[in-house]
């Protein structure tokens, strides 16, 4: 059972990036909504000695558009993106899953930059940043790089992220005539297994899995026609827990390809093959 109280611990509350850049540390840790941080300690895995609390920190919210892409400020909620214009206007995709992420108290605290770097394996949205080719600003007391969501997640409740590093801001391409589909199969409190499905203009399509093992799997191919459900459900490595085994997974993995391919059709107003 889970200890009652949290454990003790300093909070630091920097005014500025720069500010809380030079305050992070192995011990010093961000900290926003705290949905998992929290929990975590809690729980005894995590006794950070100092929270750097972003809350107050100028420049780390809202949404940009500029050169082809939406940048999302870190400490953005999954609330803030789900009902933002240009977010809706730009990226339905993403307000449409930020819409379905945990509950009204996790949708309200919980920040689109603590999801990623907590690397929850059954996020919903970092399934759907992968699939639309989304990038990471990372901040530093020696300056600043950029890296893709997918090789920002490097596995279970692990990125590459280092320990004085800011996660300041969420870049995702915007291309309007894209056209994409997410689905999710959820029995319990997160995913079971969740699919993006993106429809290139020139015809390409990206698959991403997610939820069914450490990180999202992502494959592209040259049409919607060559997406092999069976082949993608083998490719998968599946982690046995509560919500099924590595068989089960497998095979939600196959039907829920089959039907984002089916949803995506329709989309694109094309017919179903037989």
């Amino acid at each position: 059972m889970w200890p009652e109280v949290l454990p003790t611990f300093a909070l630091a509350r920097p005014s500025t990036v720069d500010e809380a850049v030079d305050l992070l540390s192995d011990d010093h840790v961000p900290y926003c909504g705290g949905t998992e941080l929290l929990l975590a300690m809690r729980a005894g895995l995590l006794r950070p000695e100092a929270l750097v609390d972003l809350k107050r920190v100028d420049g780390l919210g809202g949404v940009a558009t500029a050169e082809g892409r939406v940048t999302i400020g870190a400490v953005s909620t999954h609330a803030e993106i789900a009902t933002d214009t240009t977010i809706r206007g730009s990226l339905p995709l993403v307000a449409e899953v930020e819409r379905g992420v945990g509950n009204a108290r996790v949708r309200a605290q919980g920040s689109i930059g603590g999801n990623l770097c907590f690397a929850e394996p059954k996020s919903d949205v970092t399934t759907v940043l992968v699939a639309l080719g989304a990038s990471v600003s990372l901040r530093s007391p020696t300056g600043e790089r950029e890296v893709t969501v997918e090789d920002f997640l490097a596995g279970a409740y692990w990125t590459v992220r280092e320990p004085d590093e800011l996660l300041v801001g969420v870049h995702v391409p915007v291309h309007r005539d894209r056209r994409g589909v997410y689905l999710r199969y959820q029995t319990m409190e997160r995913p079971t297994a969740n699919v993006a499905l993106l429809a290139e203009p020139a015809g390409q399509v990206r698959l991403v899995v997610g939820a069914v093992g450490e990180v999202p799997v992502a494959r592209s191919y040259q049409d919607l026609d060559d997406v092999d459900a069976d082949d993608v459900a083998r490719s998968v490595d599946p982690i046995p827990d509560l919500t099924g085994s590595i068989e089960y997974k497998r095979h939600i993995t196959a039907v829920y390809v089959r039907r984002a391919v089916d949803r995506l059709r329709a989309v694109l107003g094309t017919k179903t093959q037989p």
